[in-house]
């Protein structure tokens, strides 16, 4: 008996860890289509509070060009390597215990306001707001 309230407390409290943990890592940017990773990005906390995400790594399309730097980027941003671009930007939790904060699309250089979701299964849900009426819905995945 002893054994198994040993084993289901140790279960209890790794699942805290994880949750205390969580978005901390690195996530696989899914492909909407295929599920397959375009990129891992890594989830840090900042010493000032909140967290940013950067790519660590791509997986680019074999049909197209490889993209070294952010050409369409302004700013600070401006022609930057892709690997180690910040695209999370200024994440902070809600009273919801969502993160919100800014997610930079280095196809357009463009910056959006975002919300991450925690979901089951090592999932998260990226929900960029493109504008009052148009939102869009993109997943990331634990990376092994």
């Amino acid at each position: 008996m002893k054994k198994y309230l040993f084993l289901m407390l140790m279960f209890i409290s790794t699942s805290l860890l994880a949750a205390d943990q969580w978005p901390i890592g690195k996530w696989n940017m899914l492909d909407d289509f295929t599920e397959s990773p375009e990129a891992i990005i890594q989830i840090s906390a900042l010493k000032a509070g909140g967290f940013e995400g950067k790519i660590i790594e791509v997986f680019p399309d074999p049909e197209d060009d490889p993209v070294d730097v952010c050409k369409p980027c302004v700013g600070l941003d401006k022609n930057k390597p892709i690997i180690g671009l910040v695209v999370f930007k200024q994440l902070k939790f809600n009273a919801k215990k969502e993160l919100v904060g800014k997610v930079l699309d280095p196809d357009s250089g463009k910056i959006y306001n975002c919300q991450l979701k925690p979901l089951p299964n090592n999932r998260m849900e990226l929900h960029v707001i493109v504008n009052r009426l148009i939102s869009q819905d993109r997943y990331l995945s634990l990376a092994k």
